[in-house]
């Protein structure tokens, strides 16, 4: 009860206050925020158009606010510092939720804009599951909405907006939502970027020579501050392809604990931590296995087969949803066990390629490696 209430004063009175306060000076035109809400260096989300900031003069300022790891009184006295900062700011960029955002109403010279941290539209989020066990209730998003003030949501693709405006909470057809691309997805598109990549495999303790990658990157599993791995995948069923494949399996960021990988495997599998970012993995994988992630968006890039191991897709559904029925929307084989897992993997000459591309046309339309291009030339207008 103490904090709730402590809560309600912050976001409702000393956040507003402050920002008014910080009002009173004059927007500068060159000034441009990042925000990263949980990361402690800047994203491979802002990496790209940081960079193109940068190179424009603009006066550029970073916020890591480290909710997920630091106190309630450390993140509110951070906050505090990026809402003075953020009063005189041309253009803030975020990437993810943050409620703080909603506490007050941005001045007209300041511009507000999500990137988001994923592609198109595949598990519900925001707005989309008020009331379910995954989402926040009603009532609290009500007293603390976080997605009032933006200027712009930049999304991979038209197809999605509609997603967009409903999880975030907006008007529909309000012209808020673009398909302007997502900034990060320009890297798959750098012959420079993929060669580091396969520099960075080859750097793995792994022998992978002659050998594809498979790359197994799931979901997590419950709530996000407990967040678990899925329990279902069995190497030794995957272990008859070890000659053919190696895997590496990389988990959501969410889930903490490290996956152990008994000895007798070590020549054929490895968990991903800090060795390669995501971006790469996707890069140099050769099949990518996931369940509800939304990097089949980005995957599908690549041009390369996706499979989906899906033991407990019912769960999921009553969880939290999907904003298009799962079977018809997936662009690949859907798997419940790992018979079948190993199967599709030994017959991915009989994946359905056109599948995959009406995938990508539908849902990447504004990735095409120019989409940090265009969300700046928002800016410069």
């Amino acid at each position: 009860m103490i904090r709730s209430i402590c809560k309600w004063l912050v976001f409702k009175l000393i956040y507003p206050a402050f920002y008014h306060i910080g009002c009173c000076r004059k927007v500068r035109r060159d000034k441009i925020i990042f925000v990263e809400n949980h990361a402690e260096r800047l994203s491979g989300d802002f990496v790209l158009l940081y960079n193109a900031v940068k190179q424009k003069n603009y006066n550029i300022s970073v916020h890591y606010l480290k909710v997920s790891s630091s106190s309630w009184g450390t993140v509110i006295i951070r906050t505090l510092g990026l809402i003075w900062d953020m009063a005189t700011a041309k253009c803030i960029f975020l990437s993810e939720s943050n409620s703080v955002f909603g506490a007050f109403v941005l001045r007209k010279n300041t511009k507000l804009v999500q990137l988001w941290h994923a592609c198109g539209a595949f598990k519900k989020w925001g707005y989309s599951v008020v009331d379910k066990a995954f989402g926040d209730d009603a009532k609290a998003l009500e007293t603390y909405p976080g997605h009032k003030n933006y200027d712009l949501v930049s999304v991979s693709g038209a197809a999605v907006c509609w997603a967009y405006e409903e999880a975030f909470g907006l008007k529909k057809d309000s012209g808020i939502v673009k398909p302007l691309g997502v900034s990060r997805t320009d890297v798959y598109f750098s012959e420079t970027r993929r060669r580091q990549a396969y520099f960075r495999l080859q750097e793995l303790q792994l022998p992978i020579e002659g050998r594809k990658v498979i790359l197994y990157a799931p979901t997590f599993r419950g709530d996000i501050r407990c967040a678990k791995a899925p329990s279902e995948l069995d190497l030794q069923s995957l272990y008859e392809l070890q000659e053919e494949y190696v895997i590496l399996i990389k988990n959501h960021p969410f889930v903490k604990e490290r996956m152990e990988i008994p000895r007798q495997f070590g020549n054929f599998c490895i968990e991903i931590k800090d060795q390669m970012p995501i971006e790469d993995l996707l890069m140099v994988a050769d099949v990518c296995i996931t369940d509800y992630s939304s990097i089949i968006f980005e995957y599908s890039l690549m041009q390369r087969p996706i499979l989906f191991f899906a033991y407990d897709l019912e769960d999921y559904y009553d969880e939290r949803g999907f904003y298009y029925p799962y079977e018809e929307f997936v662009p690949g084989p859907i798997v419940r066990t790992m018979k079948e897992l190993v199967q599709e993997i030994k017959h991915l000459n009989q994946y359905d390629w056109d599948k995959l591309a009406a995938f990508r046309k539908q849902y990447m339309s504004g990735c095409d490696g120019h989409s940090t291009e265009r969300i700046m030339e928002y800016i410069v207008l």
